[in-house]
């Protein structure tokens, strides 16, 4: 058995705690119809990303406030039928609210509309959209959600599903766990460890710290 001892944990929400990944690629086909774009042009940059870079990425000319507003809007509503990643609840469950947070390139309403429908607990901690200026994969969000925890990123687990999560994870310093939810091992690999789910991991706590074991 492998092991990791850590003081707190970050986790991404879409693909990692809550079964999104079909929902998402709903909401952006959505989109992509509304402004007659072929969906292939827009499925590569949407995952892992705040709504504000997969807009510029996929041409200036969508890169502004009214657009940003129509993909929220058509969000809100599709996050009402999100469901929790087979094992997360269980797994997020043995951790103190305190000692987790929230690191997401989602807008802050969207999270937790999509947390709640899945039946987790609204952390006091929640990094989004708009509590950054460089979203994923820049290490910004995790370093504030570890800032905010109380913690050294190196004292902190992150969960994450695709390579712009897993990037922004590692190079705030975390110990990075990938789940095989969205993407494929080998887009995965500088996490430092990639499961297939939840089920493969399990906790114990000692004092303030928390023993990760696989």
């Amino acid at each position: 058995m492998n092991t990791f001892v850590c003081k707190g944990f970050i986790f991404d929400v879409d693909a990692t705690l809550v079964d999104t990944t079909q929902v998402i690629n709903n909401i952006w086909q959505k989109w992509a119809t509304r402004n007659a774009i072929e969906f292939s042009k827009v499925l590569p940059h949407v995952h892992g990303r705040k709504i504000s870079e997969t807009l510029a990425l996929v041409g200036s000319k969508y890169s502004n406030s009214e657009e940003e507003a129509v993909v929220k809007e058509i969000a809100m509503e599709a996050m009402n039928a999100a469901t929790e990643i087979d094992g997360a609840l269980d797994f997020v469950s043995t951790i103190p609210l305190h000692s987790w947070s929230i690191a997401t390139s989602g807008p802050r309403k969207v999270a937790e509309t999509s947390l709640r429908a899945s039946g987790f607990q609204i952390p006091a901690n929640m990094i989004c959209a708009e509590d950054v200026t460089n979203g994923k994969p820049h290490p910004d969000p995790f370093l504030l959600a570890a800032q905010n925890l109380g913690l050294d990123a190196g004292n902190c687990v992150a969960f994450e599903d695709s390579p712009a999560g897993v990037k922004s994870a590692k190079d705030a310093g975390c110990f990075t766990v990938a789940i095989l939810t969205s993407h494929e091992k080998e887009d995965l690999s500088l996490a430092d460890l990639i499961v297939d789910g939840f089920s493969g991991l399990t906790l114990k706590q000692r004092n303030s710290q928390y023993e990760l074991c696989w």
